[in-house]
């Protein structure tokens, strides 16, 4: 009777067994689009994160910058039809919930847009350092504003096999920075994908959330993420300016796509990426942009 006792707990723990593994993190994220050739739109941005070892709700505080830039950086004053400069300081929180089908997330995100941001002083900077071109517009950038957003996402699973899955995802974000709704799905291919499922975005400084491969030991895994989304609204593009700059309006329909490589190990791991995105406002000359991403992490 004992024996099977035992035996029947250990068939109901099983699945929890296969989930037990967990560790918090520490990781270091770097978008460019110079990866790719380029220096225009969403040209750069670093951020730093801790996650927190997750249990049932995992968490992660991270503080970060972002940089967009017209398609010509030599331009002092600035041109028509191209998007005004804008750099974006933030702090932000994230809490999820995953299971091996199913994962949720929240986010608050707080800063500020302009001047205060710095971003000019660290684009001139790197450029000097690698000799590229000297941003010359940085004068008539986005003005200083307090930004605030909150954001919600769900994925679900659709199909699994041995090596591969197939899921859906659908998230909102809304304030004063990017509101917008979107839908998607992403496919991936690689090792232990139940205990890192949802992990994957086509957001920028997030093309995988280092926190969700927490329960999982060690692994790997290819991704494509592709997003249907509808953008309200839009700071950067049209947050106040200097009245040099065009008044633009936002292109409401937009898509992005992002493919990659994550790989880990019970202590380091590192996510590459790249991510390509459709124009953002009417008026805009180039139909696609893109940019490449990387990010090394440690856990413990």
């Amino acid at each position: 009777m004992l024996s099977r006792r035992i035996l029947g707990a250990a068939i109901v723990a099983a699945p929890l067994l296969s989930f037990s593994v967990h560790a918090a993190s520490i990781s270091l994220t770097f978008d460019n689009d110079g990866a790719l050739g380029t220096d225009r739109d969403y040209t750069s941005g670093l951020g730093l994160r801790w996650s927190s070892d997750p249990a049932t709700i995992g968490y992660s505080v991270e503080i970060a910058s972002q940089m967009w830039t017209p398609t010509d950086i030599e331009f002092k004053t600035p041109q028509p039809n191209e998007r005004p400069y804008a750099g974006l300081l933030y702090a932000q929180g994230r809490a999820y919930h995953q299971t091996d089908r199913t994962a949720y997330k929240s986010s608050l995100m707080l800063g500020t847009v302009g001047p205060s941001s710095a971003a000019d002083s660290a684009q001139s900077f790197v450029h000097k350092t690698v000799g590229s071109t000297d941003p010359q517009g940085w004068e008539y950038q986005i003005e200083d504003e307090f930004v605030y957003q909150v954001a919600v996402e769900a994925h679900q699973l659709v199909s699994r096999s041995h090596i591969g899955e197939f899921s859906v995802f659908g998230r909102g974000q809304g304030g004063n920075f990017q509101s917008e709704v979107a839908v998607g799905g992403t496919y991936r291919i690689g090792l232990d994908l139940g205990n890192t499922f949802g992990s994957t975005s086509v957001i920028a400084q997030n093309a995988v959330d280092i926190g969700m491969l927490s329960h999982s030991n060690n692994g790997f895994f290819f991704f494509t993420t592709v997003e249907a989304r509808y953008r309200f609204s839009d700071i950067t593009i049209e947050g106040d300016k200097p009245p040099e700059n065009d008044e633009l309006s936002i292109e409401t329909n937009q898509a992005a796509i992002s493919g990659g490589f994550s790989w880990y190990s019970q202590q380091w791991g590192a996510v590459a990426s790249v991510t390509g995105y459709s124009k953002q406002f009417e008026t805009s000359r180039l139909d696609v942009h893109g940019y490449g991403s990387f990010t090394l992490f440690y856990r413990y």
